[in-house]
């Protein structure tokens, strides 16, 4: 029989365990929520660099003046094009001597108005020879992508002075499709037949720059011989844009050659009874092209527009402005709409028929020999 001592430890620890059983039960420790990840899409990887520092001032300066002699449409494509960098456009537009006379007038007395040139090439060849330009030193982005270029801007003017960035063609011959068989003219020679006598129409190549001239100048090629039997087939020369292609769209005569391409076009989409002849000898085309000019008073706003210029965008959005061709392989001219204008269907005569800058005048004295003085 267990002692009193014992019995009384016994006793004494059945209660202290019944006292922790009745006893509350310490609250757990508090834990800190994790904090949530935010479900937002990754910000894109900031710009370093030069060209970052040139975004923030063309963003500052806010504004830039562009010359522009390829017309409204174009200008137009420019404000909007700006529009996303927070850059106004200001155009100043008007003829290719004007504008010119313009920018030497600015840069002799030192009031500098205008920021960039965007005009045919050899505009811009007569301005970087006369010091009017500034050599592009910045890395453009757009102009860095490789495998996206037809015709690099740099291509013929590589200390990036000039840039081309569109290209459009000079048609050889336009024929009105209710006189004339289609297949019936493939080459030039097929225009010897005396059956075309005193039924074609020329823009006139004897007057200076047009697309009389400009075609004349690439076809030389052909022969002082060539042309002369070409004068005696008794073609009409016609001035200005507008009357080689009437011509044509009224039936008043078969065929016109070297018609303007956009009044070409024009006559087209209008329903015209007129379609665009490739000959199997090529098809010429001239290159458009922007400089900056020298001491330009928005200079980084003019590298911000010569970037967009060449970016798939900017591409895009001047063909379409202009019914021209990019510089760009991956833009495709969908707008055009025209089967005989898409590129692989036909040869472009190398080089462009405006690179070299005295073509024009080649051209002209050619002309006057072959068709005689005005």
């Amino acid at each position: 029989m267990p002692s009193r001592r014992v019995i009384g430890v016994l006793l004494l620890v059945v209660l202290v365990l019944t006292l922790g059983a009745c006893a509350p039960k310490a609250a757990p420790a508090p834990t800190t929520p994790p904090i949530p990840t935010p479900q937002t899409t990754p910000a894109p990887a900031p710009l370093i660099g030069e060209w970052a520092k040139v975004l923030e001032a063309a963003k500052k300066e806010g504004t830039i003046t562009i010359y522009n002699v390829l017309g409204v449409g174009l200008g137009e494509a420019f404000k909007t094009g700006l529009n996303q960098y927070g850059i106004k456009a200001e155009i100043i537009a008007g003829a290719s001597a004007d504008i010119m006379a313009r920018v030497a007038t600015d840069q002799r007395t030192k009031v500098y108005v205008g920021d960039v040139f965007v005009s045919g090439y050899p505009s811009l060849v007569s301005l970087m020879e006369s010091g009017y330009t500034e050599t592009v030193n910045v890395a453009l982005p757009s102009v860095q992508e490789k495998d996206v270029w037809r015709i690099h801007p740099s291509k013929f003017e590589p200390t990036k002075v000039i840039f081309s960035f569109g290209t459009s063609i000079t048609p050889s011959v336009i024929i009105n499709t209710d006189l004339v068989r289609k297949g019936e003219i493939r080459s030039w020679n097929d225009l010897l037949d005396p059956k075309w006598r005193d039924r074609m129409v020329m823009s006139e190549a004897r007057a200076g720059p047009g697309p009389g001239t400009s075609g004349l100048g690439a076809f030389m090629v052909l022969g002082e011989d060539f042309w002369k039997k070409m004068a005696a087939q008794r073609i009409i020369l016609y001035p200005g844009v507008e009357l080689a292609v009437s011509s044509v769209v009224l039936g008043e005569k078969s065929l016109a050659i070297f018609p303007p391409f956009s009044r070409t076009v024009t006559a087209i989409r209008a329903g015209a009874p007129v379609q665009i002849v490739h000959l199997q000898e090529g098809t010429s085309y001239a290159v458009n092209a922007v400089n900056v000019l020298k001491s330009a008073p928005h200079p980084n706003a003019a590298l911000v527009f010569l970037n967009w210029m060449m970016s798939k965008e900017g591409q895009a959005a001047i063909s379409r402005a202009t019914d021209n061709y990019s510089v760009r392989s991956d833009v495709t001219e969908t707008w055009l709409r025209t089967p005989e204008l898409n590129l692989g269907t036909y040869t472009l005569l190398e080089p462009p028929n405006n690179i070299d800058p005295v073509i024009q005048t080649k051209s002209r004295d050619f002309a006057i020999k072959i068709f005689g003085a005005r």
